[in-house]
């Protein structure tokens, strides 16, 4: 009977030390292990290590924390999908640039998203910088002014996400978001064979996607106005970063 009894406390205490190591344990492996198992929380990737400097500023911070900006669980996937209908090229060069510009952000905010392939989805704005829709992907795609009114004028582009508040504290974070992108500047920039141009508009309102707002800087590709810059620069990525490590 003792011997009975000495067995089972040492299957307990072998069951809580396990229990301990996959809620609290280190490691990509035991952090994958607990989202299969469905218990805990731990970030899909690191943001990257970038030099300081630069300036950069948050489209939206927490009501009582302005400090803290608005941003994407980096718990979750961020699910898209393109409409590459009024992109320039074949779809599937359309398809290429945004896959190869989603994987810049998120090698930088070690965010992590998923490409749900393409739909006829239509882009639709409540205001500059808030999509509408509130579940479903996050939509990039194609249109002109007479569509989206948020492209009229020199407008090459529109990006923002939509926040809401959960859990108790009020804490607010990013559920969804588009990413419109004006036809015409498009096709001029296709005429001009300006593929670098084309990639650093929509980095720019992938910016805006994942939190970012327009600087005072021109060395910034987050400066309202493009002017040739033709990447992420200091203060954008140190920006990119500090979105990458919301709250779960």
């Amino acid at each position: 009977m003792a011997e009975r009894w000495r067995s089972g406390v040492a299957l307990l205490l072998s069951a809580v030390i396990l229990l301990a190591m996959l809620f609290v344990g280190p490691g990509n492996e035991l952090a994958a292990l607990r989202r299969v198992l469905g218990i805990g929380q731990d970030p899909l990737g690191t943001p990257a290590d970038v030099p300081p400097g630069g300036v950069y500023a948050f489209l939206q911070t927490q009501p009582d924390d302005d400090e803290a900006p608005v941003a994407w669980s980096p718990c979750r996937e961020i699910r898209y999908e393109i409409n590459p209908d009024g992109a320039p090229g074949s779809d599937d060069d359309a398809e290429a640039l945004v896959e190869d510009a989603i994987a810049e952000v998120s090698d930088l905010t070690g965010l992590r998203f998923t490409y749900g392939g393409r739909t006829d989805r239509r882009p639709s704005w409540e205001s500059d910088f808030v999509p509408a829709g509130r579940k479903e992907p996050v939509l990039v795609a194609w249109a002109d002014s007479g569509e989206v009114e948020e492209l009229e004028g020199d407008v090459a582009g529109v990006g923002g996400a939509v926040a809401v508040s959960s859990g108790p504290d009020g804490w607010m974070r990013y559920v969804t978001g588009q990413v419109t992108l004006d036809e015409d500047a498009y096709a001029d920039l296709e005429d001009d064979d300006d593929d670098e141009g084309a990639r650093a508009i929509l980095l720019h309102e992938l910016g805006h996607l994942v939190g970012l707002d327009h600087v005072e800087s021109p060395a910034e590709l987050m400066f309202a106005d493009y002017l040739g810059q033709g990447d992420f620069s200091t203060g954008d990525r140190n920006g990119l970063v500090r979105l990458g490590q919301g709250r779960c």
